[in-house]
Formats: C-alpha cells, sequence, structure tokens
C-alpha cells in the first residue's frame, strides 16, 4: 500500500477581504476605538470565517514586520519600511506598497508619521527613488529630469503651467520647449520652502528637511520664498539656499554638488561629519560620525556605488575607524595608536 503525506494547504484569501482587515487594523491601531467600533470590528470577524481568515493574516504580517524592526533605531526601521515599500511598488504596483505601509502602521515601533513621513512620500509620489538609486524620468513637453537618492516628487502639468513638486531629495532638471502645448507654459519647481520659476534653463534643486537649495547650470532661475517678500534671481553658476523666511546665497561648496550624477562624491577639504553625512543618504541604515573626528578635513574622489567601498577607502586614508554595531549602523570614530 502506497502513502503519499500531503503538505496542508494554504487557504485562498481575497484581496478585498485583505484590504478590509488592514483598514479595520488601521482605524483600531490610530485611534482609540470606542465600544461601538469594537462591536463593529468584533461583529464582522464573526461574520465569515473568511473574515477571521483574513484578520490572522494580518496579525501574522504584524508579527514578522516586528520581529524585524523592532531592535532597531526608529530612523533605521523607518528606511527598512521604506525599501520594503519601494520593492513592493517596483514589483506589484504603488497600491501593495500603499498597503505594506498601512500594516506597518500597526507594527507599533513609533516610526508612523503621517503623510509627510519620508517611506509615506515615497509611495505615494509620482515618482520616487530609494536609497542609492538614481532614474532618469522623461516628460512629455521634452523636459529631462534625473532623481537622485531618496528622491520624491509630483508632476503636476495643468494648462497654464508646468509644475514639479519636490517633497524630499534631490532633482536635476533640464527644461523641454513644451512644444505640444498651444503657448509656452511657465516651468516652475515647487518645495516647502517656496518656488523656483525657471527661464529656460538646466538646473538642481535640493529639499533637505530645514531649506532647499538651487544651483544654477545654464541661463537664470528665479526664486520666491513662502514667506518672505521679493524675488532672487539665481544666474548660471549661482546656489542659493531657501527657506520659508529667506533667501540667501549659499557659500563656495566643499564639495561637486553635480558629482552625484556621475555616481560621485567630489570633496575638497570637506569636513568629516559633512561627508559622512553626504555619504549616509546613499546607504541604508545610520552611519554617523563621531564628535572627536568631525573636523578632519577630507579630499578626494569617491564612488557612490558601494558605500561599503567607499568607507574602506575613508579609513585607509584618514585617522578614523568605524565602529560597526550591524553593518548599516555605523559610526566613524577616531583610529587608535597601534
Amino acid at each position: 500500500m502506497n502513502f503519499s503525506a500531503t503538505a496542508p494547504s494554504v487557504p485562498i484569501i481575497e484581496q478585498q477581504l485583505v484590504d478590509e482587515a488592514i483598514a479595520w487594523g488601521v482605524r483600531l491601531r490610530l485611534r482609540v476605538a470606542n465600544a461601538a467600533e469594537l462591536q463593529a470590528f468584533q461583529a464582522w470577524r464573526n461574520a465569515d470565517p473568511r473574515h477571521e481568515a483574513a484578520w490572522r493574516r494580518i496579525e501574522a504580517m504584524q508579527h514578522d514586520m516586528q520581529q524585524h524592526v523592532s531592535t532597531l533605531p526608529p530612523q533605521m526601521a523607518g528606511q527598512v519600511l521604506a525599501t520594503s515599500a519601494q520593492n513592493a511598488a517596483q514589483r506589484k504596483g504603488r497600491r501593495t506598497a500603499i498597503k505594506l505601509i498601512l500594516t506597518g502602521t500597526l507594527v507599533g515601533t513609533g516610526i508612523y508619521a503621517g503623510r509627510d513621513s519620508a517611506w509615506m512620500q515615497m509611495v505615494t509620489a509620482d515618482y520616487s527613488t530609494g536609497i542609492g538609486r538614481r532614474q532618469t524620468v522623461q516628460l512629455n513637453d521634452g523636459t529631462e529630469l534625473v532623481l537622485n537618492t531618496d528622491t520624491a516628487i509630483n508632476v503636476r502639468y495643468e494648462a497654464g503651467r508646468r509644475m514639479i513638486e519636490v517633497r524630499r531629495g534631490e532633482i536635476l532638471v533640464t527644461t523641454g520647449r513644451d512644444e505640444l502645448s498651444p503657448k509656452l507654459r511657465p516651468f516652475m519647481v515647487d518645495t516647502s520652502d517656496g518656488m523656483m520659476l525657471a527661464k529656460g534653463t538646466k538646473f538642481m534643486v535640493r529639499k533637505d528637511a530645514a531649506q532647499t537649495r538651487l544651483t544654477v547650470l545654464e541661463h537664470a532661475v528665479e526664486l520666491s520664498s513662502r514667506e518672505a517678500s521679493g524675488t532672487v534671481l539665481a544666474r548660471a553658476g549661482d546656489s542659493y539656499y531657501m527657506s520659508r523666511t529667506a533667501i540667501w546665497k549659499a557659500d563656495a561648496a566643499d564639495f561637486d554638488p553635480v558629482a552625484w550624477t556621475e555616481g560621485l562624491i567630489a570633496a575638497r577639504e570637506m569636513r568629516m561629519d559633512h561627508f559622512v553625512a553626504e555619504l549616509s543618504r546613499y546607504r541604508p541604515g545610520l552611519l554617523r560620525c563621531d564628535p572627536a573626528v568631525a573636523g578632519l578635513p577630507v579630499s578626494g574622489i569617491f564612488q557612490l556605488q558601494d558605500t561599503d567601498r567607499t568607507l574602506e577607502v575613508l579609513l585607509a586614508t584618514q585617522a578614523v575607524a568605524a565602529l560597526y554595531r550591524t553593518r548599516y549602523w555605523v559610526t566613524i570614530i577616531p583610529r587608535q595608536p597601534v
């Protein structure tokens, strides 16, 4: 007599029911549920065995994600979820990625920060890049956008204007001629700090947490801050910073602001803490600099494609060492004398 072992079957759960379970989880997690909501939730679970199966599926996802990120610092945990969401968006589309984010809000790691969190910006943007990635986008007006690492933008083209919203990160813009439009529409770039109006040009915009940096490569760009009066015209070769309340000319940079388009950091007597902060934009996890070595000067051309190799070069050429808690949690510290 022949016997064959059969693996237990995994029930197929309709995606709609998984969506409903996620919605319940988000509702219960992000606000204090009253007795009526808890009763309605329990009634939903009891209404159909498939509902209960969907909820258990979500609980299992929560558990797996909690195990993965609970031991990480909030910044690193957020990057883990952001990378997972970015990968999901590339494999299965933005809908799947948003579901991952919603599930992530159930984890309880303290990293959910609403629609303006980095990972929410990433998957809800029209175009975005993960950490260490670049992307070139061709728009239908002939404009070319190059997105740097960890960047999220929206494209807002209308009958009377062309608008790029930079929510985070950095872009290189080469404006198109807009030949398909009945009239030449103005081209603008918007950040939370203010607006930039292109004058037929090539330029770079970098949105940091507290300010925006504009670097003009060709022709000119007009800047206007959210709350400051007046405008400033930046010409080719100029760099300006802009906050919500002010616009000011940037000092000579200690690194080439265009080098990232070639996958490089080109440093010129750059402070060690500034160099480490710049490199950290291209490396998942946490990369920090000990205050004891913060002022050391760094010069040279460093590859961004392999940040591990760049760290090796840094350690070989500077009086520093690397303290690794994990592969992606690194602090640059003074090298101890042998």
